[in-house]
Formats: structure tokens, C-alpha cells, sequence
């Protein structure tokens, strides 16, 4: 694939993963994030020492939008958690912990 065609690729890829954190569907989020992913590898790929002048300002501007995405993307994932925390009970007790309940193991104690 040639370079332009790659850059492409991938500019429409972020654009598509933008859309997808706006419309918070986890499935359409979930495969636009592997798409996106698939045409950063590919253009890595394509890349290569001695990039064209022109390519290598196009991908410091996909790089400045990609670290938006994935500052959106963090955004998001902490919302979620908050959202989760809220809705589920926190976890009882530790296993390994010091316990409150019995100053040692069972066996140790006397009957009675």
C-alpha cells in the first residue's frame, strides 16, 4: 500500500475511533480501537528511513491526534471505573491479611 493511501488509512481510523468514544458503544469502540491499531502497525510498517518531507509532517499531526485519542480514551476507561465502583460492593476482607475475627490459625486453639 502506498505511503499516501496508509496515511489516509489511518487519519480516517482515528477519526472513526473520535466518533466511537462520542457515541460510548463498547462493540464499535472495541473494533474501531483494533482497526486503528492494525493501520498504526501498517504505517509504522510503510514508514521506514527516509520518509518524504510531506509524510513526515502528516504523521507528527496523526501523532498530536493520536495522544488526544488516547487521552480521551483515559478519560473515558476512569468514568467507567467510577461508574462500576459505584454500582458493585467493594471486596470483603483480604485473604493473606491480618484477620480481625480469630487471633490464630484454628488448629492452634484450645477446645472448649
Amino acid at each position: 500500500m502506498p505511503l499516501d493511501d496508509t496515511l489516509s488509512s489511518i487519519e480516517a481510523q482515528l477519526q472513526d475511533m473520535q466518533a466511537a468514544l462520542l457515541s460510548s458503544d463498547p462493540q464499535t469502540l472495541e473494533r474501531t480501537a483494533a482497526q486503528l491499531r492494525q493501520a498504526a502497525t501498517t504505517l509504522a510498517q510503510a514508514l521506514g528511513p527516509g520518509a518524504p518531507q510531506g509524510a513526515a509532517e502528516r504523521v507528527q499531526a496523526i501523532a498530536r491526534r493520536l495522544t488526544l485519542v488516547r487521552d480521551q480514551l483515559a478519560r473515558v476507561l476512569a468514568l467507567t471505573e467510577r461508574q462500576a465502583a459505584s454500582l458493585l460492593p467493594p471486596a470483603q476482607g483480604v485473604t493473606y491479611g491480618p484477620s480481625m475475627a480469630s487471633p490464630g490459625a484454628r488448629i492452634y486453639r484450645a477446645p472448649g
